[in-house]
């Protein structure tokens, strides 16, 4: 029975991934009377083509990385192949029965569960297969999907969706995109042993986080054998006629000849867009921005009132945890009165590169743009795991604090274990903790992450 007779369902969420998940779990859990639809198997872009397939396979290249150390150790372990399709079979098993707990836990909470994607007729109600569904309140959680640049012959490419789809590994790739997803990429399949070609339309990687971490895993990104085309474009990809299957691709920058680069697989990792497309936004009246985003207010509420928005098809921070709480909090609005306007500060980050970087709250750029009276600790070591071999691996880790008030403001990690770092210390900076109770924190020894409470000296800006 829903809360208004009018209408089939109090709320009917509109994509399956993790916000819509969240929000139809929560709302359900709250006792609204609730509908989800989705065409894909549920669990959206995080659980079957984005953060879990991506971390097990960072995980693969790790443990890869890992044999090169232990002989350092007087470990003689023979690494003979790796099954990259054995792999891939075993990966998506686990995915399926990951998707499957979320429906599990769908219906465990009375939520009617759709296996078709919604479409907006008006504003109270969604076309879903054959039928129309009726609520009072909708949510959309359609999340995003790749986006392809006007390149010739990009059909012959592959995008962030196909890499996980492919049956064996590319001896040779080129990566278009700096961004954290062609990162990610190149890193696992740089450790797994293809040969990397990143090509990037700047100098550096990962535009918008902490430029001077962002140099530092470029640098050992480098180091590591990838390969970096800077300052350059894919003007056209070919099929080589005198390989068979082989890529021909034609680099072109401004000033210069072509470059010419032959590879087994091409990969655009250039960024993803709202999946906006065939919702039936206009029936509702619903606005987007110029990339297609919904426009929501600090409530996750569009500009229909009875409907809301929440996760990347939004995009405000794509990230998967973000979702989460966007949903939730609308559902606490929505059945149990409770109001509270989603905040984005301090909000940990990762990117699984090798090694790591991680983050949280402002970057030194950040700092500068606002005109911040600030200061900067930095410190790069050579962990203790690899000081018994030739292996020349660093860390880096980087502190930003407000003279103002001397709080922490900043904390930036490249090294080994930095996600894990990152997320504790996350909660001090969202605590507001100051300089000073850093410095009074004891550290614990031998760790990297001691090097955040035992930094004493301001960088020179000098």
């Amino acid at each position: 029975m829903t809360k208004n007779s009018d209408y089939q369902f109090d709320l009917i969420v509109i994509g399956g991934g993790s916000g819509g998940v969240r929000s139809a779990r929560w709302a359900a859990s709250l006792g609204a009377k609730v509908a989800i639809c989705e065409e894909d198997r549920y669990g959206g872009t995080c659980v079957l083509r984005g953060c879990i397939p991506k971390k097990m396979m960072v995980y693969a290249g790790h443990f890869l990385d890992d044999l090169h150390t232990a002989k350092d150790y007087g470990l003689d372990i023979e690494f003979k192949s790796h099954d990259w399709n054995g792999f891939r079979e075993t990966r998506e098993k686990e995915l399926s029965r990951l998707s499957g707990l979320y429906q599990k836990m769908l219906e465990k909470n009375d939520v009617k569960v759709f296996h078709h994607r919604g479409k907006l007729v008006d504003k109270n109600t969604v076309a879903v297969g054959e039928e129309k569904i009726t609520a009072k309140n909708i949510i959309i959680a359609v999340g995003g999907r790749p986006w392809r640049p006007e390149i010739e012959g990009k059909d012959l490419a592959i995008d962030s969706n196909g890499f996980f789809q492919l049956t064996q590994r590319p001896e040779k790739v080129v990566i278009n995109g700096g961004g954290f997803i062609g990162v990610e990429f190149a890193c696992l399949l740089n450790h797994l042993g293809s040969e990397v070609h990143m090509v990037l339309r700047s100098n550096s990687i990962l535009r918008g986080f902490d430029k001077e971490a962002a140099s530092f895993l470029q640098k050992s990104m480098e180091e590591a054998g990838i390969k970096f085309h800077l300052q350059k474009n894919i003007e056209k990809i070919e099929l080589d006629s005198e390989a068979g299957k082989i890529k021909k691709v034609t680099l072109k920058e401004e000033g210069t000849g072509p470059e010419v680069l032959h590879v087994n697989e091409v990969i655009l990792a250039t960024g993803r867009v709202p999946m906006t497309d065939s919702l039936g936004l206009e029936s509702a009246g619903i606005i987007t921005d110029q990339k297609g985003a919904i426009v929501v207010d600090e409530y996750s509420k569009t500009n229909i009132e009875n409907i809301y928005a929440v996760g990347d098809v939004t995009n405000r921070m794509n990230l998967t945890p973000v979702a989460l709480q966007e949903g939730m909090q609308v559902a606490e609005e929505l059945y149990n009165q409770t109001k509270v306007p989603m905040t984005y500060e301090n909000i940990p980050s990762a990117v699984f590169s090798s090694p790591p970087l991680s983050t949280v709250g402002m970057t030194e750029e950040d700092c500068q743009s606002k005109k911040l009276d600030y200061e900067v600790y930095t410190s790069s070591f050579r962990p203790l795991k690899y000081t018994l071999g030739e292996r020349q691996i660093r860390t880096f880790m980087k502190m930003i604090v407000n003279k103002k008030d001397q709080r922490v403001i900043g904390l930036h990690m490249v090294g080994d274990d930095a996600p894990e770092i990152i997320q504790g210390f996350a909660v001090a900076l969202k605590a507001g903790a100051t300089k000073e109770i850093f410095d009074q924190t004891i550290g614990l020894h031998p760790s990297s992450a001691e090097e955040f409470v035992t930094m004493r000296t301001p960088r020179s800006n000098e």
